[in-house]
C-alpha cells in the first residue's frame, strides 16, 4: 500500500519534491537558539502541488496506536462533552434559567471551544517545558474540579456556569486536549488522517453518551446529582489520557528537536517561556506569508462560524417541535454517534484520495443538507425527518474538525507544523463564540410562547449556519483547483 502510494506520489507530483531545500523548508526549532524566526521561512505557494511534503520516515504504528488510545479519551472528555452542551442548554432555557436570554446562555456552549482553541497555542509550550504527563494531569484535574463546582449550581446562579463550565473546564480542556493534534503529527505520516480520524472519534461518542446520562439521570437524581456523576466518571477516564499519551518517539523518527511525545521537565525551558511565547508570535508572520495557508484558516474560521450554531441548537429545535416524543431525548446522541464514523471513515478515504478533496465535499455537502432537510422539518414540524438529517449532518459535519489539521501536515509538512497548528487554533477561537451569538439572536426567549415566531427563528439559524458553510466550501474548492485542475490528483 506504501510503495502505490510512493508511486503516484512521484507521478503526480514529481516536481514538487525537487524543490530547492533552502527556499521551501521550515525548521521548527535549533536547539541551540531558542530564536524560532531566524531558521523558520515561509512556505513558496508554487511549492504546494500534489501528494505529501514529508520525505522522511515516520514510525506509522507501534507505540503510537497506544498514543492514538489515549488521544481518544483526550477527544471523549473534552470535545465530546462541549458538542454536548445542547442538552445542557435545553435545561437551562426550559428549567433552570427560563427568562435569561438564549443567546446568553448559548455564549456559556461556545466559550468552551473558543477558550480551548485561543489558549492551546500559549499552553503547548508548557508541554515541552513541564512534560506531556504533568500538562495532561493538570487539564484533567481543572476539568474535574470545574464539574463539580458546575453541580453545586442553583436557579439565580447562572454566574457559575459560567465560571466553571464556561471556563474553568475550557481552560482545563486547553492543557488536556494539544496532544491529540501534535502527537499524531510526530507519529503518522501515511495514516495521518486516519489517527488522527481515530482519536477524534471520542467526540463523537463523547457526545453521544454524555447526553444519554445526562437525559437519563436528570429525572430521577436531579441536575446536582447527576453533574456530579459525570465528574467521577471522568476521573477514570482522563486517567486513560495521563498514562497512554506519553509514550516515547524512537530517535530515528525524531525529525524536530522540541517532541511533545518525548517533552519532559525542564527547568531551563521553563524559565524561557516568555521568550518562547514572543517567538511564536514572530513566527505566525512568517508562516502566515503563505496564501495557500491563509485561505485555509480562512474557511476553518468560517467553519467554526457555520457548524456551531447548528449544532448547538439540535437539542432545543427537538424539544420545541416535539417536547413529548420518544426521539426527542436521543436528537443530540443520534448526531453525536455518527461523528464516530465521521471521523474514520472520510480520513480512511482522505488518506487515500487527498484530505483536501474530501475535505471540501464534506464541507459543501453539511451546508446543503441543512437547506435541503433541517428547513423542510421546520415548515413541516416532521421530527422523523428532523431525526434523518441529525444522522446524515453528524457524518458530514465532523470531519471539518479532524482533518485541517491532516491538511496542513499533508500540504506544508512536519517542520514548522506546530506554529502552523498554532495559527490554526488562535484563528478558530473567535468562531465559535461569533456565531453561537449571532445565531442566539435569532432565539426569542421561552417567554415569547408564539410558535409560528419560534419556527421563523430556527429558519433564519438554519439559513445563516449554511450560507456560512457552503462560502467556506466554495473558497476551499477554489484553493483545490489552483493547486490543481485534475480531479484524480492527490490534494
Amino acid at each position: 500500500m506504501v510503495e502505490d502510494f510512493t508511486d503516484r506520489t512521484q507521478i503526480s507530483g514529481e516536481n514538487c519534491l525537487e524543490l530547492d531545500t533552502n527556499a521551501n523548508e521550515l525548521s521548527l526549532r535549533n536547539d541551540n537558539d531558542t530564536g524560532l524566526s531566524e531558521n523558520l521561512e515561509s512556505p513558496s505557494d508554487e511549492a504546494i502541488k500534489t501528494g505529501e511534503k514529508d520525505s522522511v520516515e515516520f514510525a506509522e504504528g507501534g507505540r503510537g496506536w497506544l498514543v492514538v488510545f489515549g488521544c481518544f479519551f483526550t477527544s471523549f472528555t473534552t470535545f465530546g462533552m462541549i458538542n454536548a452542551y445542547g442538552v445542557f442548554q435545553s435545561y437551562y432555557e426550559t428549567v433552570l434559567f427560563t427568562d435569561v436570554q438564549s443567546f446568553k446562555l448559548s455564549v456559556i456552549g461556545s466559550c468552551q471551544p473558543s477558550i480551548m482553541y485561543l489558549l492551546v497555542p500559549f499552553v503547548t509550550p508548557s508541554i515541552h517545558a513541564c512534560g506531556v504527563r504533568n500538562t495532561l494531569a493538570f487539564g484533567a484535574s481543572l476539568m474535574i474540579i470545574g464539574l463539580f463546582g458546575l453541580s453545586t449550581t442553583q436557579a439565580g446562579e447562572l454566574w457559575k456556569c459560567y465560571l466553571f463550565q464556561a471556563i474553568m473546564f475550557s481552560v482545563g480542556g486547553s492543557f488536556y486536549y494539544p496532544p491529540i493534534f501534535f502527537s499524531m503529527i510526530e507519529w503518522f505520516k501515511e495514516k495521518r488522517a486516519t489517527a488522527i480520524g481515530t482519536a477524534s472519534c471520542g467526540v463523537g461518542l463523547g457526545g453521544a453518551v454524555w447526553p444519554l446520562i445526562f437525559k437519563h439521570m436528570l429525572p430521577k437524581v436531579g441536575f446536582h446529582w447527576t453533574v456530579r456523576c459525570i465528574a467521577f466518571i471522568y476521573i477514570p477516564l482522563t486517567l486513560c489520557g495521563v498514562i497512554f499519551i506519553p509514550q516515547r518517539l524512537p530517535k530515528r523518527y525524531t525529525h524536530k528537536p522540541d517532541n511533545v511525545s518525548n517533552s519532559t521537565f525542564s527547568l531551563e525551558k521553563v524559565k524561557k517561556l516568555p521568550q518562547t511565547y514572543k517567538e511564536i508570535v514572530k513566527n505566525w508572520f512568517v508562516v502566515g506569508r503563505s496564501k495557500s495557508l491563509l485561505v485555509l484558516l480562512i474557511v476553518n474560521f468560517l467553519n467554526m462560524i457555520g457548524s456551531y450554531p447548528a449544532i448547538f441548537y439540535l437539542d432545543l429545535f427537538a424539544t420545541t417541535i416535539g417536547p413529548n416524543n420518544r426521539i426527542t431525548p436521543y436528537i443530540t446522541m443520534m448526531y453525536s454517534f455518527m461523528g464516530a464514523p465521521g471521523r474514520i471513515i472520510p480520513a480512511m478515504v482522505a488518506d487515500k484520495f487527498g484530505r483536501i478533496n474530501v475535505l471540501t465535499v464534506c464541507i459543501l455537502l453539511s451546508g446543503a443538507l441543512i437547506l435541503a432537510m433541517w428547513i423542510p422539518a421546520i415548515k413541516t414540524e416532521n421530527m422523523g425527518l428532523f431525526a434523518g438529517f441529525c444522522v446524515v449532518f453528524g457524518f458530514f459535519i465532523c470531519p471539518l474538525f479532524s482533518l485541517f489539521p491532516a491538511c496542513m501536515g499533508q500540504m506544508f509538512g512536519i517542520k514548522g507544523s506546530e506554529d502552523r497548528l498554532f495559527l490554526f487554533f488562535v484563528t478558530s477561537g473567535p468562531g465559535p463564540l461569533i456565531g453561537t451569538l449571532i445565531a442566539g439572536s435569532f432565539i426569542p426567549t421561552n417567554q415569547q410562547v408564539d410558535k409560528d415566531v419560534i419556527m421563523d427563528s430556527f429558519i433564519k439559524l438554519n439559513i445563516f449556519t449554511a450560507v456560512i458553510l457552503i462560502a467556506s466550501g466554495l473558497i476551499l474548492l477554489g484553493l483545490r483547483l489552483k493547486i490543481s485542475r485534475k480531479l484524480t490528483d492527490f490534494i
